[in-house]
């Protein structure tokens, strides 16, 4: 691999998750950029996600942790950050699935000099499959606040950044995640391929139009708090780009 640039640290953030943990976990150790390690993070799933990990995936590069009590998806990701020494950063979640080519893609742009890695994405629901991709080289941060592109939170791969940035216990704390790293680095880089399996599983809150649409406006107004004009613009964006990704998409 010629852009080594170091071990790359990989949250996954897991919680009765045994119909899919298995390949999520499989398709990191399929990677052909081999320097990574997972923190694995059981937010005391009832099911027996973790002895399927145990059992299944004997790995010297998997860090697993067990979280006290239960504490939803932003505080378990937190966990895998603080415990986790690398300079660079990957999500997946545990329903998603990475192409085996991802982290070397990535890790490419990152030895080039780009801080901020995102990709475009297959999803995968019951009823539909399609490709979601943006086109462009750079996400720009104003482009990422209007929503032109529906990032796939599986396909974030980062330096860390002189601010460290960790999850709020919000709705969308992706988003707000994400906001915090577009502050620091104005822009993403776009892989223009397909690196990332998103499998809607059907009962995500995000599927919920109404509530997310509330969630991301409360999001606008704590970071605009001073600027409700701004917080109108972007939301109106957050509406018009919506209405088009579901007609494209539909």
């Amino acid at each position: 691999m010629n852009n080594h640039i170091g071990t790359v640290g990989i949250i996954i953030p897991m919680y009765n998750a045994r119909a899919t943990i298995l390949r999520a976990v499989q398709s990191v150790i399929d990677q052909t950029y081999t320097d990574w390690h997972i923190y694995l993070i059981n937010d005391r799933s009832s099911d027996d996600s973790l002895e399927l990990v145990q059992k299944n995936c004997p790995d010297a590069r998997i860090t697993i942790i067990s979280n006290e009590v239960n504490s939803g998806a932003a505080a378990t990701r937190n966990v895998g950050l603080a415990a986790a020494s690398e300079p660079f950063i990957a999500f997946l979640d545990s329903d998603d699935q990475w192409d085996s080519d991802k982290l070397m893609l990535q890790v490419a742009q990152l030895a080039a000099g780009d801080n901020l890695l995102i990709s475009d994405y297959r999803y995968q629901s019951p009823s539909k499959s399609y490709s979601v991709s943006y086109g462009k080289p750079y996400l720009k941060q104003n482009g990422f606040m209007k929503k032109k592109f529906r990032i796939c939170f599986s396909s974030v791969c980062y330096r860390r950044p002189p601010r460290p940035v960790f999850f709020q216990q919000k709705g969308h704390e992706d988003f707000l995640f994400l906001h915090e790293l577009f502050e620091q680095y104005q822009q993403a880089r776009v892989i223009n391929k397909n690196l990332v399996t998103y499998f809607e599983m059907g009962d995500s809150l995000s599927r919920n139009k109404n509530k997310a649409a509330k969630w991301h406006f409360e999001l606008l107004k704590l970071i605009y708090k001073n600027n409700p004009l701004k917080v109108y613009y972007y939301y109106v964006w957050y509406m018009v780009n919506g209405v088009l990704f579901t007609l494209k998409h539909r």
